[in-house]
Order: structure tokens, then sequence, then C-alpha cells
């Protein structure tokens, strides 16, 4: 069983692969594992140490990148300098014992609903600190 560190990417171009594969060179980042449409319905720990396959393809159009065992100042330069390669930006995560157990689908639906709420709250910050704060009396 393979628990060297890896970088799981999800729905990547080939075009993007390609600058990712240069940029993960330049920064010192673990090899890349791709997941594929198929794999969707497994189990993180499936994808990860097994070459299981589903009958039916997996559908999400977000891109997204999980670390495995990725030592945390890998991932923060990753992640901060990914912008300056003018790289797409995913959702990011870190596998943890818990996803581990989870489907892909249900792992990558988690990260989107929990994207989409920070982006709310994040929101709602903003217009509360540009509002009047007695507009409401």
């Amino acid at each position: 069983m393979n628990t060297s560190p890896r970088v799981l990417l999800w729905n990547y171009t080939y075009e993007e692969m390609l600058a990712l594969d240069r940029f993960f060179q330049a920064v010192g980042a673990p090899e890349v594992q791709v997941i594929e449409p198929d794999q969707g319905d497994l189990r993180v720990h499936e994808i990860l140490f097994t070459d299981k396959r589903s009958d039916q393809a997996y559908v999400c159009s977000e891109k997204i990148m999980l670390f495995y065992q990725v030592e945390a100042p890998v991932i923060h330069r990753v992640m901060r300098e990914a912008k300056d390669w003018n790289l797409p930006q995913p959702i990011y995560a870190v596998v943890t014992k818990q996803s581990m157990e989870w489907t892909f689908s249900e792992l990558a639906e988690h990260l989107i609903k929990e994207r989409d709420f920070f982006k709310k709250k994040t929101a709602e910050q903003k217009q509360k600190r540009t509002s009047c704060p007695h507009s409401d009396h």
C-alpha cells in the first residue's frame, strides 16, 4: 500500500495538468494522482490504495485538489503560489481520517457546500461593514 504523500486532482484539463506539473516541480510538491470520473463513487481510501473503478461516471464541474499526507508548509506554498502562476483556483482540502471513508462524490458535495457557505458569510460580513451601522433603526 502506497502511503506516500500525494496530491489528488479532480476535473483538470490536459493543458492545466501540464501547467500544474511544471508548477508542482517548481514548488516541490509530491506526486499527482488524477481522480477519474469512474472513481467518483469510490471511497477516498479506495482511490488512494486500489485500482477499483465504478460502473457510473461521476460528474462535477468544480476543480478539486486534495492533499494526502502532504506537509503543511508545502500545502501553504501551493495555495499561495498557484495564484502567481495564474493556475485555476480549485477547492483545496486535506484528506482526513473521516474523509477517507467518504466517497469522493460525498466529499466533493460537502466541500462545495462548505465553500459556498463561507463565500456567503464573507459577502454578508462585507455588506455589514459597508452599510450604515444604524440603518436598521
